[in-house]
C-alpha cells in the first residue's frame, strides 16, 4: 500500500506550538509565576538609589570647550576640593593617598557628565543611596567647578586697568594741552600783555571750545558724542552704564531657559529700555551744559573784545609747532583711548559657565525600577519558559497521541488503549470480559470495527475479509499480548469465529492471561507430535478457540517459517473469521517478519510514553524495507488523567463513565 494515503492534514507551525503550550501550561505558568517572584524579591531586596540632576549652561563657547570642561568637572581637582567641605561621614577630612584614591573611583562610578547636542548645555547627574547626599554633593561640586573658574580667571580687570589708565592719559594730554595754552598767552605773545580779565575770560573759553569741539562734526554741527571725555567722566552716567550691563548680563542669561514673552524677560527687558532711556536723557543733560558754557564764554570773550581792551594776540613759530605736537598727542591719547573702549564693550560677558539648574533632592529613587523590572523578570522568564517547553517538546523520544504517531510514523493510528487497573484476582484477559462497558472494552470495539472499514476501503469490493491479523510491538511488556487477548474475546463474544494463535515461542503468555496450561501448543502441532483438534482450546466462555505456544528459543525461528505454519494458516482461514496471532516482539527477534508475510494485517503496539521514537521507527522499517506492508500502529496503557493534562483530551475519554442500563422488566 502506499504510505502516501495514511498522511494526514498537519496542522501549521503556531497551531502546533499553540498545542504544545497549552499541553504545558502549568509548566509555562509555574516558571513564569517563579520568575515574578524572584523578580519582586530581587526589586524589594536591592538597594535603592537616588539620581540628582542639574544643569550647567556656557555663554558663547565652541563644543571642543564644553567637552573640556565636561572632563574638567569630574577630575580629581574638584573632588579634592571637596574635601574639606563635605560631612566626615561622607569624605574623610585628612585621607590617604590609598582613601583618596578610593574616594576619586567611588566619585566616577558615581558622577556623570554629558553635553547635549547642538546646545551650550552640560547635564549633570550624581547617584547615592541617599537623596539628600545625591542633590548637596552634585551642589558642591558645581559651586567649586565655579569658584576654580573665578580663580583661574581673572576676566575683564586687566581690560578694565588698561581703559582706566587710557583715560587718565587722555586726561594728562589735555591738562598739557591747556596748561601750555596758558603759558603761550601770558610769556609768548608778540604784542602787549592783555589783562586778567580777559586771560580768565579767554581760558574759560578755551576750555569750553576743547569740550564743544568733541560734540561737533565735519560741518560743524553740535551732535551727541558718547565718547566725550565728560559723557565717559560723569559718575551718574558710569552707574547707569554698570545698571544696564548687569542688566544685559542677567537678561542674556535668561534666554537661554525662558522664550521672549516669558514675564521675567519682559520685565528686564523694560528695565533695559528705561536705563537706556536714562543714560540718553543723561548725555543729552551733559551736551546742553557744554553747549551753555561754550555760548556764555564766547559772549564773554567778544564783549571784551569789543571794547578794545586788548589787543589781537598771535604766537611765534615755535610756540605754535610746541602747541601742534601736544594737540596731536591729545588726539592720539582719545584715539586710542576710543578704540580700546570699543574693543572693551565688544568682548564676551565676563562669565564663562553659570548654573541653569540647580539639583534638587530627588522624590524617588533611579534605581531599581520596580515596575520594569517586575516586567523585564516575567516577560524573561515567561520567555524561558516557551523556550524550555519547546525544547523539551523537541527532545522528547516517545509518543504521547496518536497524532504523534501518524506524523512521525506516516501510518495510521488505530487505537488509543487506556491502561488497566490491576487486580491480583482477575486475569488481564478477563478485563473486557467482567468490564464490558469500560473505556477499554469500548476502545477495542472501535479498533476491530476500523479494521474491518480498512479493508473494505482497501479492496474496494469486499470479496474475502483480512482475517489474518498479526500484533507485534518493539519489546515485550508493551501490551501486545493483552490487547491480542481483548480484541479476540470481544469479537468471539459478538458472534464471529476467532482463534487466538500464541506464535511467541520465545516468552509464551497467552496461557498466562487466560490463567490455563500450556501442556499442549502450536510447538506440539508444528512438530508433528499432536494433530490441530487436539491442540486448540475450545473451553473459552466467550466461544474464543486458543492455541497456547511453548517456549523454544532454538527452534521458534525455524518452525514459524516453516511450510506447515503456512498450512496451518491456510487451513484456519477456512473455519474461522478472524485469526489473530500474538508475535514475539519485532526487536528481540525476527519472527515477526516471518509472520507478517503471512498476516493480511500487521498491528504495532507502540506503549504510551515510554517507548522510544527511534525503536518504534527501526521496529516499523523492519516490516517496510522489503515491500509495502499492510501496518497500523496502536498505543497502549494510557493514563487518561495525564493524558488529559498533556492537552489530549478526546474521544477515549467519553466512556469512562458509561454504565450499561439494566433491561426492562417485562
Amino acid at each position: 500500500m502506499n504510505n502516501n494515503s495514511h498522511k494526514i492534514h498537519k496542522a501549521s507551525t503556531l497551531q502546533h506550538i499553540a498545542h504544545i503550550l497549552h499541553r504545558r501550561k502549568m509548566l509555562v505558568f509555574g516558571i513564569t509565576l517563579l520568575g515574578f517572584s524572584i523578580s519582586a524579591f530581587t526589586a524589594q531586596k536591592l538597594k535603592p538609589v537616588y539620581t540628582a540632576s542639574a544643569q550647567l549652561v556656557f555663554e558663547g563657547k565652541s563644543a571642543a570647550f564644553i567637552k573640556t570642561q565636561q572632563a574638567f568637572i569630574g577630575s580629581p581637582r574638584i573632588i579634592q576640593s571637596l574635601i574639606h567641605d563635605i560631612e566626615p561621614n561622607t569624605l574623610s577630612s585628612k585621607p590617604t593617598k590609598k582613601s583618596m584614591a578610593s574616594i576619586i573611583a567611588r566619585f566616577d562610578k558615581n558622577f556623570s557628565a554629558q553635553p547635549v547636542p547642538d546646545s551650550y548645555l552640560l547635564n549633570l547627574e550624581y547617584n547615592h543611596h541617599s537623596p539628600y547626599l545625591a542633590a548637596r554633593n552634585l551642589n558642591k561640586v558645581m559651586d567649586h567647578y565655579l569658584d576654580g573658574l573665578e580663580t583661574e580667571q581673572p576676566q575683564n580687570a586687566p581690560n578694565t586697568e588698561i581703559l582706566a589708565r587710557l583715560q587718565n592719559n587722555v586726561e594728562n594730554a589735555l591738562d598739557n594741552l591747556e596748561n601750555f595754552k596758558q603759558y603761550a598767552d601770558q610769556d609768548k605773545r608778540e604784542n602787549t600783555t592783555p589783562s586778567k580779565e580777559y586771560i580768565e575770560v579767554q581760558r574759560e573759553y578755551k576750555k569750553a571750545k576743547a569740550k564743544i569741539a568733541y560734540f561737533m562734526d565735519q560741518s560743524g554741527a553740535i551732535t551727541l558724542n558718547h565718547k566725550s571725555p565728560d559723557i565717559l567722566n560723569s559718575k551718574t552716567v558710569q552707574k547707569l552704564n554698570l545698571e544696564r550691563i548687569q542688566i544685559e548680563q542677567e537678561l542674556k542669561s535668561l534666554s537661554y531657559r525662558y522664550g521672549p514673552k516669558h514675564p521675567k524677560i519682559i520685565d528686564l527687558s523694560t528695565q533695559f529700555s528705561r536705563i537706556h532711556t536714562r543714560i540718553n536723557h543723561e548725555k543729552s543733560t551733559i551736551l546742553h551744559d557744554i553747549q551753555s558754557q561754550y555760548d556764555h564764554a564766547l559772549i564773554q570773550l567778544e564783549t571784551l573784545e569789543n571794547s578794545k581792551t586788548i589787543p589781537s594776540l598771535g604766537y611765534t613759530y615755535d610756540v605754535q609747532i610746541e602747541f601742534d605736537a601736544l594737540a596731536t598727542q591729545a588726539k592720539n591719547a582719545l584715539k586710542l583711548y576710543t578704540e580700546y573702549e570699543d574693543l572693551y564693550k565688544t568682548q564676551p560677558m565676563r562669565t564663562i559657565a553659570s548654573v541653569l539648574r540647580r539639583a534638587n533632592i530627588p522624590q524617588t529613587p533611579s534605581f531599581p525600577n520596580k515596575g520594569k523590572l517586575l516586567i523585564t523578570g516575567t516577560l524573561l522568564s515567561f520567555i524561558f519558559a516557551i523556550l524550555l517547553t519547546l525544547l523539551l517538546e523537541k527532545t522528547r523520544n516517545n509518543f504521547l497521541s496518536g497524532k504523534q504517531l501518524e506524523e512521525y510514523l506516516g501510518f495510521p493510528c488505530y487505537a488509543l488503549i487506556p491502561k488497566a487497573k490491576k487486580d491480583k484476582n482477575q486475569h488481564l484477559a478477563d478485563y473486557v470480559i467482567d468490564n464490558p462497558a469500560s473505556t477499554i472494552s469500548e476502545a477495542v470495539r472501535a479498533l476491530r470495527l476500523v479494521l474491518k472499514l480498512r479493508d473494505n476501503a482497501d479492496k474496494k469490493i469486499p470479496t474475502q475479509d483480512s482475517k489474518v491479523i498479526t500484533i507485534t510491538s518493539s519489546f515485550p511488556n508493551e501490551g501486545k499480548t493483552t490487547l491480542a487477548s481483548w480484541i479476540a474475546r470481544l469479537a468471539a463474544k459478538s458472534g464471529e469465529r476467532v482463534i487466538l494463535i500464541d506464535a511467541d515461542l520465545r516468552r509464551p503468555s497467552i496461557h498466562k492471561n487466560f490463567g490455563k496450561q500450556n501442556t499442549l501448543s502450536l510447538v506440539e502441532y508444528l512438530g508433528g507430535h499432536n494433530k490441530l483438534e487436539e491442540v486448540i482450546n475450545t473451553n473459552d466462555p466467550s466461544g474464543l478457540h486458543i492455541i497456547y505456544g511453548r517456549s523454544v528459543p532454538n527452534s521458534a525461528l525455524d518452525l514459524i517459517s516453516s511450510d506447515k505454519m503456512e498450512q496451518l494458516l491456510r487451513s484456519l482461514r477456512k473455519a474461522y473469521d478472524l485469526i489473530i496471532i500474538d508475535s514475539p516482539a519485532c526487536m528481540a527477534a525476527s519472527d515477526a517478519r516471518a509472520l507478517e508475510k503471512l498476516s493480511d494485517q500487521l498491528l504495532y503496539v507502540v506503549l504510551w510514553n515510554k517507548t522510544p521514537r527511534e525503536v518504534v521507527h527501526n521496529g516499523i522499517s523492519q516490516f517496510t524495507q522489503f515491500g509495502n506492508a499492510r501496518i497500523a500502529t496502536v498505543l497502549t496503557s494510557i493514563d487518561l488523567k495525564k493524558h488529559v493534562q498533556f492537552g489530549y483530551g478526546n474521544a477515549v475519554n467519553y466512556y469512562s463513565n458509561y454504565k450499561e442500563c439494566p433491561a426492562p422488566l417485562k
